[in-house]
């Protein structure tokens, strides 16, 4: 999935709990403090919508992201895969795309496109607004995934996982790996200690005709490499938001909460040199 708007700088956050929304702490929505990270995940956010993921059961379908500056009819939203245009209503658009999941847009100004279109990933699809019927809600893209899941059917997924690691992308940062990247990874870098390991032996024992022992001198004292812990591994919350039907159901210009991802890296474990073995062994 492509992130959704076409400049890289984005704020992912609720529109109804931040500053100047209506259950806000007060302030404006151009209030920077809603304009900085960490992001926050909205989905499932306090609404009357019907949500079977939710765990209250009803809650706001997708995440409100606003753009990189808070001024309206400037920023593209884009086409997050290639697809057909669906649903063109008055502040909505949806794209569905070939495997049947369809992405929503709220809220545009601009609209590019037509029921029917064609459009290819990173296509143009209407610029970031206010745009709500009769009453402007704040400046923001509100975006929501739509799938079907097995014994749940049609219903709004979080999109928070696919928005963050989409983001990083279109920034330039390497995406999560996955467990079997990383285990893979894991193995190539114990096998390349092990190898270098022997190689440093070999050459202990051809610069002074000593023989390491089979055992560490001392208990608890490793000949080689221990075997490392998890490689550094990433972590992220999901979540999502949005109406049913092909026709937009009123959304609420925004009522929610949310926590932001939190990232945590793994360091791997120490080893003792050799040299530090021959050492031991010469003062002994």
């Amino acid at each position: 999935m492509r992130f959704p708007m076409e400049q890289a700088r984005a704020f992912a956050n609720s529109q109804v709990y931040g500053n100047g929304g209506g259950q806000g702490p007060g302030g404006g929505q151009c209030d920077a403090v809603n304009y900085a990270y960490p992001w926050h995940d909205n989905y499932c956010e306090s609404r009357s919508y019907s949500m079977p993921l939710c765990p209250a059961g009803t809650g706001h379908q997708g995440q409100d992201i606003r753009p990189a500056t808070c001024v309206k009819d400037t920023h593209w939203a884009v086409a997050a895969e290639a697809g057909t245009i669906t649903s063109v209503g008055s502040y909505s658009v949806y794209l569905t795309a070939a495997d049947g999941t369809r992405f929503d847009y709220l809220h545009m100004s601009q609209v590019q496109v037509a029921v029917g279109a064609r459009v290819t990933k990173g296509q143009r699809l209407g610029k970031v607004s206010n745009v709500f019927g009769g009453t402007p809600t704040t400046i923001h893209l509100h975006f929501n995934i739509r799938q079907s899941v097995a014994n749940v059917g049609a219903v709004y997924v979080p999109p928070y996982t696919s928005l963050v690691e989409s983001y990083k992308r279109a920034n330039g940062l390497a995406p999560t790996p996955d467990a079997g990247a990383a285990d893979a990874r894991a193995t190539d870098a114990r096998a390349t200690d092990a190898r270098a390991t022997d190689a440093r032996a070999t050459d202990a024992r051809a610069a002074d005709g000593a023989v390491l022992p089979e055992e560490p001198e001392e208990p608890g004292v490793p000949v080689g490499p221990e075997s490392p812990d998890e490689l550094p591994t990433p972590e992220g919350e999901l979540q999502a938001e949005q109406g049913a039907g092909l026709e937009p159901i009123a959304e609420e210009g925004c009522n929610g909460s949310g926590s932001a991802p939190s990232y945590g890296l793994v360091g791997l474990g120490a080893f003792v040199s050799l040299a530090a073995l021959r050492r031991r062994r010469v003062k002994a």
